[in-house]
């Protein structure tokens, strides 16, 4: 049976090093150098030999030099192998090796070397011919044969002279060699595209390669093997397809999950937030615009407010509750039936509602929705200065922003960062913040004021305030109209 050509002999040899011997001892050789003691022959050793009565090196001007040469030290082994590849007594110690190397240093190898060198490289070829040999017998698949000896192996599968129906499949990555050896055997050789996987794009296109006799017979395998290919690709997308589908309906049920437990509760945004303005931040080149909201819990019901500092504007802002808050049934007053309290009448109700809208709309301007007279008892003015809080800044069921309820209106009281101008009548405007995010964790926002015209701005919640505490009545108070016209008559005295 025809082998592998002789010249694969030192190409990744199945036995990569064999070993002979002589009367000097064991040799090993990988297919390419003689060994003995793992040390190959070395042309001159001269160097590595001392001298027998050293005379230091001496200078020009005769001096001794004073760097001095210096001789690398070898290993007994290696003296060994210096002798026994000249032919010289390998045993002894280095000195003895040194001094019977002397007057040798240049000697070639032996000529008994050399026989045990050619009786070593037929050695080798034999043992890796005879490896290689059963290893094509015994070890390789079709493919690796077609790849590796294409001619060698469609010989044995289809014998000079035979007439058979029979065909082999192959799959591989090489067609061409396969292809135009089988046209020289006379044999027929047709291939198709294997199925692709996810990957195979990135890798090296694979085909199926169908090798027979008859004609007809190749073209109908290749023929079977194509539907099945797309059969299998059918297959194929239609899974992908499916899990596309599925991952899809995770996501979807995930988001709502996540959805539905981000309704179920409110959002805590109380902490400090970093703002971005552009208008306000190019044109009046100003940075680091900061905001602080608080939640306040009194026995007539939660406040939510804010401290805010946008570089050109500071103040406080109040937000109103939302459209349809009422009071839940389970903290709804009871109603009482005690008989010695009379029922109001008609009349008396429709004028205490009356007094009572006069009052919070007083209440919320707190002297800036109308004039009122000076009071020059300053408890009197005190007193007015920290009125009562207007109901629409306590909040009764919806305390805190949620999904469902994440747009707040809001009023603010502030004063221009320069001469710090107090914004009068500013909480004539009803603005608005709406929180969006994971949690709220975003707002965005407008305000407008007397030195700039409505404008847009965002932020992110950046901490917490921690004990931090904020008067909002007092603070509200300090920027009324009285306020106002003291500042004015301090400016101007």
């Amino acid at each position: 049976m025809a082998s592998e050509s002789d010249s694969d002999d030192n190409s990744d040899p199945p036995v990569p090093k064999i070993f002979v011997a002589n009367d000097a001892g064991i040799f090993s050789f990988d297919g390419y150098q003689l060994e003995f003691q793992d040390h190959p022959y070395a042309k001159n050793v001269a160097q590595y030999i001392p001298l027998l009565e050293p005379e230091p090196p001496r200078a020009n001007n005769g001096t001794i030099a004073a760097r001095q040469p210096r001789h690398d030290s070898k290993p007994r082994s290696w003296w060994q192998s210096q002798c026994a590849f000249r032919g010289l007594p390998s045993d002894g110690n280095i000195e003895e090796m040194q001094n019977a190397l002397r007057g040798h240093e240049e000697d070639c190898i032996s000529g008994d070397i050399l026989d045990l060198l050619d009786m070593a490289k037929k050695k080798f070829k034999t043992r890796n011919r005879a490896a290689r040999e059963s290893n094509w017998v015994h070890n390789m698949s079709d493919e690796e044969k077609a790849t590796k000896n294409p001619r060698r192996y469609l010989e044995e599968t289809f014998p000079a002279g035979s007439k058979s129906m029979e065909t082999v499949l192959l799959t591989t990555h090489f067609v061409a060699s396969i292809r135009e050896t089988a046209r020289e055997l006379g044999l027929q050789c047709e291939y198709t595209h294997a199925p692709a996987d996810g990957d195979a794009v990135l890798r090296m296109a694979k085909y199926w390669v169908v090798i027979g006799q008859d004609r007809a017979t190749v073209i109908e395998k290749v023929r079977m093997i194509e539907r099945e290919t797309q059969r299998l690709k059918r297959e194929q997308e239609e899974g992908q397809q499916e899990l596309r589908r599925k991952n899809k309906v995770m996501r979807r049920k995930h988001m709502e999950t996540e959805e539905a437990k981000a309704k179920s509760k409110d959002w805590d945004v109380t902490g400090s937030w970093r703002i971005s303005c552009p208008h306000i931040e190019e044109s009046w080149d100003v940075e680091s615009l900061t905001m602080k909201i608080f939640v306040e819990t009194t026995e007539k019901g939660a406040q939510m407010f804010a401290e805010f500092d946008f570089g050109v504007l500071t103040g406080v802002l109040r937000f109103e509750r939302q459209e349809g808050d009422t009071i839940t049934s389970s903290t709804r007053p009871m109603k009482s039936n005690d008989n010695d309290e009379e029922e109001k009448t008609e009349e008396e109700d429709e004028k205490e509602e009356s007094t009572h809208d006069e009052d919070e709309i007083s209440e919320k301007s707190s002297d800036t929705y109308a004039e009122n007279e000076e009071d020059d008892d300053d408890d009197d003015e005190a007193e007015d200065r920290r009125s009562p809080t207007p109901e629409t800044f306590y909040f009764k069921s919806i305390t805190q922003p949620s999904a469902k309820h994440p747009t707040w209106n809001y009023r603010y009281r502030g004063e221009e960062s320069g001469e710090g101008v107090i914004e009068l009548g500013s909480d004539l405007e009803l603005y608005s913040l709406t929180f969006c995010g994971p949690s709220g964790r975003v707002l965005k926002g407008t305000i407008g004021g007397s030195v700039f015209e409505d404008c847009t701005f965002t932020g992110f919640r950046v901490g917490d305030v921690g004990t931090e505490y904020l008067d909002i009545r007092e603070e509200w108070a300090n920027r009324n109209a009285s306020a106002y016209e003291n500042s004015r008559v301090d400016r101007w005295h």
